[in-house]
């Protein structure tokens, strides 16, 4: 067999936040006999069952505190369902929300006709209280070496795969490049956010392709908040004889969106 050699170079990775809020603020008017406070000037009228003396984090060189005060029933209940009721708890709860990559650098080195090529990253992924994420990805343009000419997005054995739709990739004369993600439970592969995108590790789709006015895709999300979330990815490339040499290239961007 003829082996044509292909220097398949870095794929440049980029990460991106996108925070969105929506924020509603309503001012419920109840007659004032129906609640234990009520506050008006010009602007508004709040009625509510309490407002705190006082509640938040406190701490000095020997002690850390966090308290409400004012509220009525404050403390953790233990029953079948644990109930902590008195706003410090949001702190037991809420995390920074953060995102990163942990190698910017995905090089395939010297490709092989019919042997496929991987590497991998891991995505880290924290939310604030109560919420979910998504995480989204795309890539610039196909795998391009210097004069033009590409490496195909990845179609799948069953020719199934597209950038929204997963498709097995097992055999050798598969061709193409793409992508396979899985959550990981503390380091346990388990498929946590992205078994519903990927349902096993042979399943792949295409990048979304941007120079093909293709839309950015989800590849991973949950709804309830996670603290450092890892979530693997698996780059493959497989190319046939025909491939021409050359440094291939392309950048891929993912964007990390939670949920409020």
């Amino acid at each position: 067999m003829k082996y044509n050699r292909l220097n398949f170079l870095k794929l440049l990775l980029f990460l991106s936040f996108v925070f969105i809020s929506n924020l509603v603020f309503r001012v419920l008017n109840f007659p004032s006999s129906a609640w234990a406070q009520h506050f008006e000037s010009d602007s508004y009228i709040i009625d509510w069952g309490n407002f705190n003396i006082t509640s938040g984090r406190k701490s000095s060189d020997s002690y850390n505190l966090t308290d409400t005060v004012g509220q009525n029933a404050p403390g953790q209940y233990d029953g079948s369902v644990i109930i902590k009721s008195g706003f410090q708890y949001i702190y037991d709860m809420i995390y920074n929300f953060s995102f990163s990559i942990d190698d910017l650098t995905i090089d395939f080195g010297t490709l092989v006709p019919q042997i496929p090529a991987t590497d991998t990253n891991t995505l880290t992924i924290s939310t604030p209280s109560g919420r979910g994420y998504q995480i989204l990805t795309h890539q610039n343009h196909s795998l391009a070496n210097e004069v033009g000419q590409t490496i195909p997005d990845v179609t799948g054995d069953n020719g199934l795969a597209t950038e929204s739709q997963e498709d097995t990739w097992t055999q050798a004369d598969t061709y193409g490049f793409g992508m396979t993600a899985i959550g990981l439970d503390d380091t346990n592969p388990t498929g946590v956010g992205t078994s519903q995108y990927f349902p096993t590790t042979d399943d792949y789709r295409q990048f979304a392709n941007y120079a093909l006015s293709e839309t950015q895709q989800i590849i991973a999300s949950e709804a309830n908040s996670v603290k450092d979330r890892s979530i693997q990815v698996t780059y493959k490339a497989n190319i046939d004889t025909f491939q021409s040499t050359g440094n291939y290239q392309a950048a891929i961007t993912f964007t990390a969106i939670p949920n409020y």
